[in-house]
């Protein structure tokens, strides 16, 4: 036990000073995201937005990321890294200032876009980033860590989102006309998230480039890029993804909706689930690395979105708010053990050349209709088909699940007997 406990310790202290650095500013950028996501689509429907048009906001973000991911790794291989860091941290920075400030729909659609955008280029760069700022030795150790203060930041900003609102409320009754449910409070709540997205930036300044592809001329670029798609391998994870999306895209933002209008929770217990939620997930992540090893990375990746699945109907079909939440929290804990996984291993089977585009690749196919199926949740849910979204995504998580280790789990015995030999 205690050795185990050692060589855990051992391969964390490993990191790399660019690994650390872009850890702090993954932890301050995905505050924002909590606060986010407990908040902004609260906030919209404050303003007098209905849900559809709510869902078509959503739907937006998703599919620019996905539309616009191909760009994004030229994007990527031409800046580098460091850079398209900083460039997607002040588009994002100039997104939310506008999401958080106006009340026009064609802005709000505008920006919904652009803060998809941002998003693209932070998602194709990262997991490339983190791989080559590591090695075999530590990297799923890594990728764990990725998630863990990414949960440990998205629980943070999930307390902010769902408490700030009732205490500025509480503090400032006769300076503004604030309701905890109101949406100046939400919007106050909204600018701390935008703060720490600021922020952000200095931990980015000091990230010193290890790998450049600037030299790499266009020809050779649409080379590798055109050999990616005539990759057998590429094709059955593009499927993958997409199907992965639908899933995701249909339920996953609507959770605090359903907490609120189907169950009656207020922000205050909105926020506490979510942040109950990234605590579990927390220790889920911190297992990743030992039961892979166990395992193997595709048949527990497979599992945990199974096991996730009948506590997906718990919350579903329960009216009671506690094992609602129950359910939310254990599906969530699952569902999302297989991120570290699913990140690293498709930049694994590629050469370097081709990680960025192979991050983008996968990020279109899977956001892109993440964007489909959160505007078709959307109106489900305008149409009082409360339950339906969550019901499609469970058929699609057990669909995925079959076919991820299907197609790859024999792909990744192959390479640990190669590794092996």
């Amino acid at each position: 036990m205690f050795a185990a406990s050692s060589g855990y310790i051992a391969r964390l202290n490993s990191f790399s000073p660019n690994a650390r650095r872009y850890l702090l500013f993954v932890f301050l950028t995905i505050l924002n995201v909590g606060i986010y996501g407990v908040i902004f689509n609260l906030y919209i429907l404050s303003l007098g937005f209905q849900k559809d048009f709510l869902g078509l906001i959503l739907s937006l973000s998703s599919v620019s990321i996905g539309l616009f991911a191909i760009p994004a790794a030229f994007i990527c291989d031409r800046l580098g890294r460091k850079n398209t860091l900083l460039l997607s941290s002040s588009l994002l920075t100039l997104s939310l200032l506008f999401l958080y400030n106006t009340t026009s729909k064609e802005l709000l659609v505008v920006f919904s876009i652009a803060y998809g955008m941002a998003s693209t280029l932070s998602l194709v760069t990262g997991a490339t980033f983190l791989l080559e700022n590591s090695t075999s030795y530590e990297r799923m150790h890594l990728f764990s860590m990725y998630y863990i203060i990414y949960t440990f930041s998205t629980m943070s900003g999930n307390m902010i989102g769902g408490f700030l609102p009732s205490i500025l409320s509480d503090l400032s009754p006769d300076l503004f006309i604030l309701e905890a449910g109101g949406a100046i409070a939400y919007r106050l709540t909204l600018y701390v998230s935008l703060v720490a997205t600021i922020i952000s930036l200095l931990p980015l300044a000091y990230i010193k480039e290890k790998t450049s592809l600037e030299n790499v001329s266009m020809f050779d670029r649409i080379r590798v890029y055109r050999s990616i798609f005539q990759s057998g391998i590429v094709r059955r994870m593009v499927l993958f993804y997409c199907l992965f999306g639908i899933g995701w895209g249909t339920s996953l933002p609507y959770f605090n909706v359903y907490f609120d209008i189907v169950l009656g929770a207020s922000a205050n217990q909105i926020g506490l689930i979510f942040s109950l939620s990234q605590l579990v997930m927390m220790a889920g992540y911190l297992l990743v690395p030992i039961l892979t090893e166990k395992l193997g990375k595709i048949r527990l990746a497979s599992t945990v979105q199974v096991l996730s699945i009948p506590f997906l109907l718990i919350f579903t079909f329960s009216s009671s708010l506690t094992v609602a939440a129950f359910g939310y929290m254990m599906r969530y804990m699952l569902m999302n053990m297989a991120n570290p996984i699913l990140n690293s291993f498709k930049l694994e089977i590629v050469s370097a050349e081709e990680r960025s585009i192979i991050n983008s690749v996968m990020w279109m196919a899977c956001y892109t209709f993440v964007g489909i199926g959160t505007y078709a949740g959307g109106l489900m849910m305008a149409e009082g088909k409360n339950s339906m979204p969550f019901l499609v995504t469970g058929f699609f998580y057990a669909l995925t699940a079959v076919l991820y280790y299907v197609f790859f789990n024999e792909i990744e015995k192959a390479r640990c007997a190669n590794i092996s030999f």
